[in-house]
């Protein structure tokens, strides 16, 4: 079995990971802006440090948004340009999947701007309702009334926000869901209210 690449810049993280039955190297740190001059840097320090190169690669793990239009697409089209240069599939989750993990009843938030967040509601990683968009006062009440922790960019709901492990959440939601071997199918999400 080949290697995953792990791949999410939705938001205000650079989030690159390599795995192969686990996790092997990983890294994701604040870049707000400045992901698309150091995702492929980071690729190519993980591969090295792992001495593979991309004919090792088997699959390519993706988030497709929601998020930051221009943050979503850059991991978009560098896994997508991987995957089809090598010929191999795509699993693609929403951000708010990968947010949320494999574990638990999740409501997962990322900053909508205006008050607002998108909004993902999942179950040991299977999404539950629609990704969505709501009302920043309204999401705390509903992740009560509903019984979903809440995860993600939560800071802008006056909660204290705990860093996730995005690379680990994404690979181990990555076995709940299907390869995509048309790249072409690959479809970012833009929600809008």
């Amino acid at each position: 079995m080949g290697y995953s690449l792990i791949l999410d810049t939705s938001s205000k993280n650079l989030v690159v990971g390599i795995a192969n039955e686990k996790v092997l190297k990983k890294t994701q740190y604040y870049a707000w802006q400045r992901q698309s001059e150091m995702t492929v840097q980071e690729i190519n320090k993980l591969m090295k440090e792992l001495e593979i190169t991309f004919d090792d690669i088997s699959e390519v793990v993706l988030t497709i948004g929601p998020g930051s239009y221009t943050g979503v697409r850059i991991a978009f089209t560098i896994g997508k340009m991987i995957a089809l240069v090598k010929k191999i599939p795509i699993i693609q989750m929403s951000s708010l999947n990968a947010l949320a993990g494999s574990e638990g009843r999740v409501m997962s938030v990322i900053d909508a701007r205006g008050k607002r967040c998108y909004v993902g509601f999942y179950e040991n990683g299977i999404s539950v309702e629609k990704d969505g968009i709501m009302k920043n006062d309204e999401i705390i009440e509903y992740a009560k009334n509903n019984n979903y922790i809440l995860t993600g960019e939560v800071g802008v709901l006056g909660l204290e926000e705990k860093e996730v492990d995005l690379v680990t959440n994404m690979y181990e939601v990555s076995k709940l869901i299907e390869k995509t071997y048309n790249v072409h199918e690959v479809k970012p999400i833009y929600l809008k209210d």
